[in-house]
């Protein structure tokens, strides 16, 4: 800054020196009364004043001699405290520097403060008459304002700084940093200057995530737990979880963001799935009501050798049982106890080999089902050995007695278990001794005493002495000398077990023991057989000298080495290399393996002289998975490039040399002025050359040079600047440098954004925004005393206006607690307490803080984290896995019901068409009596069926206004006769006046004997008052009729009524019942829009409730009449149904009626009749073996498409989606079984009259 910009500090709008000499004129005095002046002549001597500049006190130069500037100045400084940052000194020296420093005119103004706490700017003027002007400016109340402003500010920057949750204020449309506390700039592990453009969304590993909560924060008032992946200035990716919400700062839109730093969370997560998919325990997971396979390790692809095409298929553990009924005993067991430990079975792989497993199942709940946790280990090889064990032991007996070695086995105790009749013999003189139990080393102190053994002659004690000092010894073929002059070769050997084996034989016939031979050889031979990589040695020849096992399982067995290769002319340019260079590494090539099939194989091979002759010595490993992967890996590229191509920004990548490699048609459109010199190999210095000279830029062509120098400096690291093309438009370019020394440029065009663009405010004003704005509650305290020093609008919206933090407790012992913990560690995270809302309640919070010195006081920074929305989400997801639990059982019930009804439908329909035939026919009056009561009883039957139907669509099926009290009636009358005859007091209370259900009559009227039966079942045997009563009644808060089932039995245990309702759930005995009737009560009285409930009081009997919606609909119009059926004589109909008496009973139907009626009993017979004739009319089953409905239908549709719209379908399927989904597609009508003959007349009826 230039002198006269400094002394512009009055009026920088006109001249200096004028405005200077203008404003200390005499005649124009400083109107301030805040303002001191003294006018100083050309020698410096004072010639006027006023009282400001020397405290007020005015002076009277009449009666003194002249005051020149340095006694004016003394004066002048005899009232203020501090001078330009100094205390005033006494003496004559301080007052020379004070007076040079006040009077130098080209210096910035000097602040003084007074006595009584008054601050005063001093400033030195020129005069037109060659004098100056000392001026003093009162500034005391911007003085005050500017230190309170610098305390808020440190207040702010001290909450921001020290907060434990790094923070961010970032512009909402381009990601620009506009604040960023000192725990971000330590995640990102750089240093946050706001003079320098910085942008958050540089840190973002998948860019996309910025736009993605910027999305959430527009739709929601704060984003909560988002979790993002940052990477810092190292390239390490952070995950963290967010918490973002918008604000606005200085008119620009901006996200204010708050991040915790989860990484370490992630980290064992990933650790855990990772070493579940690679343990070498077998492992998987699978749908415990389907057998469906959900997950598996890659221990258990391998074990059961699921292919990657079986992965993606529907993979069943039952098919891999080789006894399925071993599989349905395993599922019994683990249904029932819910958990399987140390099963056995045999098992086979998907190519048919067997093998032995042996694991532990358990079934858990996963994402609200039912699944089976299963490990287990191959014991094929440990069955192998327990059967050798088995024989070897039979063997074992026969062969110890048969040895040419007296034997015996001793127990840990050192007691005989066994010997052969050698060793008895060979012991003879304590062969009495010899029986099982007898100790060691009272066999050797009595052998000793009998002298048995020479060396022990004479020196019994001492000889036994030493070998009970030294315990048992192991030997290998101890030579002892015996007193009669044998020699005995003893061998002691160790046992696993703890006990040993002794052996005895004649020296001249004992061999080493073979437990202690190791052959250098043989040990080779088992590392080599141990090894899991195909090892093996062949010659120049071809013949294999050696391989391991792991050769045999990948090659088989195959006479030459030639014969490994898809190509054999591969084994010469082996063999030819090796002799070239001795070795080979990574020779790739294609050969066969055990399956004949073709796999690509790395060998890597050694040229070694053994017994005199060169062999070779080659690994083999299968890398057909890592050639699969670099297929994959191009045909990435190619997506990658594909991806490129369809960016909305430009994109462009260099190679080391600075040349390029690719650029998609984005940049070339940003470039077009020089998309001609864009091409693949360009050097970036070359082309940016072209455009700065075809004035792409607005760069003077003498300074290109200089420009491009510039950009030489972006190429090799992280750069984000603006560019200005010279057509006005704007453009945001980012380079980014590569691993492999390249760089990447993205452009993107910013000129709307930059036409929207508003300065930023100051830093400090940013800092209080971000305080306000914040949507993380935060709050500064004092820590002995609670004292709240700060807190922002979040926490006085949450815990309310208090003014100290022990206020928020509901138990105030819990902050000396957390108090205690923060003073021993200087920071807390996730203090979980209950505190005090706002509104009066209370509420369980996360606290996290972190402990600060401010101001030369323990001071605490925390942030409150409000728990009630995940603690209540928690308790509705357990809640509403029960209810999915409940449908879930439900639907199965219906589904198994649904089942039962379809295969009562063709039955029925033939007794209910022949006995209405029946009825029609007889001329006898019983006769026809019992064939109405044969057809009553089979309808009612029907209704039956159709409940089931209509359970298992979750619907009634025939719905009117119907009286509850009928209902009633009916049900009572058929369940009372057993309820009495089983002394039973029955009593009925009906509420008069009730108003009417939309129901089923038929459905509740089979709920309320269900109930009725159950109530007189659970009085057999009670020795108490045994009484039913049912009861009705009109609820007047909910306008519903209430039904009540009542009986005084022992009620139901408060363990088992949680479960009542549940399909299959009984406490009967085995036989006594079934477990669906009160979740069949449950269905029907659901699907009528009501409620049931029970309730069993700790001092017996069981009430059911039932609560139905009354009706406020106005019954339908019923069919006064059937349609009237035309003249059907000789009519043709065609019959197709693989039910015989079905067929023959609408057959009969329809004759009676005049119908010419032709029976099918397949799909396949009707076609051949239609290929002979035509037919008015065609019925058809649905479900049938070989061609079924659907299927008949297709081929009328292809051979006989005329004769389509006289068909349609007799079913007693219409529940399945198959069949439903058939009937909407096919727009053919259907009449559902089982068949009445005047439904079955009515629906012809319109058939025909439809077709005529």
């Amino acid at each position: 800054m230039c002198a006269e910009t400094k002394r512009g500090y009055y009026s920088p709008s006109r001249d200096h020196r004028e405005q200077r000499e203008t404003t200390m004129r005499p005649d124009n005095p400083v109107p301030s009364t805040h303002t001191g002046y003294a006018l100083f002549d050309a020698n410096s001597v004072l010639v006027d004043s006023n009282p400001q500049i020397f405290g007020n006190q005015r002076l009277d130069r009449g009666e003194k001699q002249p005051m020149d500037a340095i006694a004016a100045v003394a004066e002048a400084l005899s009232h203020l405290k501090s001078f330009d940052g100094r205390p005033i000194e006494p003496g004559n020296a301080f007052v020379e520097s004070a007076a040079a420093r006040w009077t130098q005119i080209d210096d910035a103004p000097v602040e003084a403060e007074t006595l009584d706490g008054r601050w005063k700017l001093l400033t030195a003027h020129p005069r037109l008459d060659g004098g100056m002007a000392l001026v003093s400016v009162d500034i005391t109340e911007m003085k005050r304002a500017q230190i309170a402003h610098q305390e808020n500010a440190e207040i702010f920057r001290c909450i921001t700084d020290s907060h434990p949750l790094p923070v961010w204020v970032v512009d909402s449309e381009n990601g620009q940093i506009l604040y960023e506390s000192l725990d971000a700039s330590n995640l990102l592990g750089r240093k946050w200057t706001p003079n320098e453009p910085q942008f958050l969304t540089d840190h973002f590993v998948n860019s996309g995530e910025f736009d993605e909560i910027s999305s959430l924060a527009s739709n929601s008032e704060i984003v909560r737990d988002h979790e993002i992946q940052l990477k810092n200035t190292s390239g390490s990716a952070v995950w963290c979880s967010t918490n973002c919400r918008r604000g606005v700062y200085g008119g620009r839109p901006s996200l204010i963001i708050g991040v915790l730093d989860i990484t370490e969370r992630k980290q064992r997560e990933d650790l855990f799935g990772f070493l579940i998919k690679h343990h070498p325990l077998p492992v998987w997971m699978n749908d415990a009501s389907s057998g469906e396979l959900i997950y598996q390790s890659n221990a258990a692809e391998r074990l059961l050798g699921w292919s990657k095409k079986a992965q993606r298929e529907t993979v069943r553990l039952g098919d891999y049982f080789v006894d399925p009924e071993k599989h349905r005993e395993i599922n019994r067991e683990l249904m029932q106890k819910g958990v399987v430990e140390n099963c056995e079975v045999l098992l086979k792989r998907p190519d048919g080999q067997e093998f032995w497993a042996t694991g532990d199942l358990r079934i858990v709940e996963f994402q609200g089902r039912q699944v089976v946790l299963a490990g287990i280990a191959d014991v094929t090889k440990q069955k192998k050995r327990d059967g050798e064990v088995a024989a070897a032991r039979e063997m074992l007996a026969d062969a110890v007695e048969s040895l040419s070695e007296g034997f015996a086995l001793y127990d840990e105790d050192h007691r005989l278990v066994m010997c052969n009749s050698l060793y008895r013999e060979l012991n003879h003189p304590v062969r009495d001794l010899l029986e099982p139990g007898v100790e060691w080393n009272e066999l050797l102190r009595e052998s000793a005493r009998r002298g048995v053994y020479r060396n022990a002659i004479g020196r019994e004690d001492e000889w036994l002495d030493e070998r009970l000092q030294s315990r048992i010894e192991f030997h290998s073929h101890f030579e002892v000398p015996l007193a009669d002059g044998k020699w005995h070769s003893v061998s002691i050997h160790p046992t696993d077990l703890g006990g040993f084996v002794v052996t005895r034989a004649d020296i001249s016939e004992r061999k080493k023991a073979e437990a202690f031979e190791r052959d250098a050889t043989t040990l080779l031979q088992k590392v080599l057989d141990a090894c899991p990589s195909p090892i093996r040695m062949t010659t120049f020849e071809g013949e294999t000298l050696y391989r391991n096992p792991a050769t045999r399982d990948l090659y088989a067995d195959r006479p030459r080495i030639t014969d490994h290769y898809v190509d054999p002319g591969c084994s010469a340019i082996l063999e030819r290399t090796l002799i070239e260079k001795g070795r080979i590494d990574d020779f790739r090539v294609q050969q066969y393996n055990t399956e004949n099939k073709a796999f690509w194989a790395s060998i890597s091979a050694r040229l070694i002289d053994f017994q005199g002759r060169q062999v070779i010595v080659s690994n083999t490993t299968d890398i057909t998975d890592m050639i699969t992967a670099q297929e994959e890996t191009r045909r990435a590229n190619e997506r990658l490039i594909d991806a490129i191509e369809s960016l909305a920004e430009g994109f462009a990548l260099y190679d080391r040399n600075d040349c390029l490699v690719l650029a998609n048609s984005r940049y070339r459109q940003m470039h077009a002025i020089s998309a001609d010199v864009l091409v693949p190999g360009v050097n970036w210095f070359d082309f940016l050359r072209v455009t700065a000279e075809r004035n792409q830029f607005p760069v003077p062509r003498d300074k290109i040079d200089d420009w491009l120098a510039e950009r030489a400096r972006d190429r090799r690291e992280f750069r984000q600047q603006e560019f200005r093309h010279t057509d006005g438009r704007w453009f945001f370019v980012s380079n980014c440098p590569t691993r492999e020394g390249g760089f990447v440029v993205t452009r993107v065009d910013i000129t709307e954004r930059k036409r929207a663009e508003e300065a930023a405010k100051e830093a400090d004003e940013l800092v209080r925004k971000v305080l306000e704005a914040c949507p993380v509650n935060i709050q500064m305290t004092r820590a002995h005393d609670g004292k709240l020093l700060y807190r922002s609008p979040a926490t006085v919206d949450l815990l309310g206006d208090v003014t100290s933090a022990v206020d928020y407790y509901v138990d105030p012992s819990e902050r000396i607690r957390y108090v205690e913990r923060l003073l021993a560690t200087g920071l807390v995270d996730d203090f979980e307490t209950q505190l005090k809302r706002k509104d009066g309640g209370t509420c369980w919070c996360s606290i996290s803080s972190r402990l600060i010195d401010f101001h030369g006081e323990k001071v605490i920074v925390s942030h409150a984290y409000d728990l009630t929305d995940r603690i209540q989400m928690q308790q509705e997801l357990e809640r509403q896995r029960e209810t999915l639990h409940q449908n879930e059982k439900m639907s199965a019930l219906g589904g198994l019901l649904a089942g039962v009804a379809h295969e009562l439908n063709n039955p029925l329909s033939v007794v209910l068409g022949l006995s209405s035939l029946l009825k029609e026919t007889a001329t006898d009056a019983k006769v026809v009596e019992r064939a109405d009561k044969i057809s009553k009883a089979a309808e009612r039957c029907a209704r039956i069926v159709k409940t089931f139907l209509a359970m298992a669509r979750q619907q009634p099926t025939r719905t009117s206004n119907v009286a509850i009290d009928d209902i009633i009636s009916e049900a009572v009358e058929v369940a009372s006769y057993s309820i009495r005859s089983s002394d039973i007091g029955l009593s009925v209370h009906l509420e008069p006046g009730l108003p009417p259900i939309w129901a089923d009559p038929d459905q509740l009227g089979q709920v309320l004997i269900n109930l009725l039966v159950n109530a007189e079942q659970a009085l057999h045997g009670w020795e108490g008052r045994r009484t039913i009563t049912v009861s009705t009644r009109l609820d007047a808060i909910t306008g519903n009729i209430v039904v009540s089932v009542a009986d005084t039995g022992p009620g139901i245990p408060k363990e088992i009524l949680p479960r009542i309702f549940e399909p299959f759930f009984t406490t009967k005995e085995i036989g006594a019942g079934t477990g669906i009737g009160l979740s069949f009560c449950h269905r029907i009285v659901q699907s009528h829009g009501g409620t049931i409930e029970v309730e069993s009081p700790e001092g017996g009997g069981s009430t059911f409730i039932l609560s139905l919606p009354a009706s406020d609909r106005m019954d339908e119009g019923t069919e006064t009449a059937e349609d009237e059926l035309p003249n059907s004589t000789g009519i043709a109909c065609l019959v197709v149904d693989d039910e015989e008496e079905v067929g023959e009973l609408v057959a009969e139907v329809l004759r009676r009626d005049g119908f010419n009626v032709i029976i099918a009993r397949s799909g396949e017979e009707a076609l051949l009749h239609l290929k002979n004739r035509s037919f008015a009319l065609i019925l058809s089953d649905l479900k049938m073996p070989d061609m079924d409905g659907r299927g008949l239908f297709n081929q009328i549709a292809k051979l006989h498409p005329a004769e389509l719209d006289r068909l349609a379908f007799l079913t007693g399927d219409t529940i399945s989606p198959d069949a439903q989904m058939f009937l909407r597609a096919a727009k053919r009508p259907y009449l559902e079984k089982p068949i009445k003959p005047n439904e079955l007349r009515s629906f012809v009826s319109n058939l025909v009259n439809n077709n005529t």
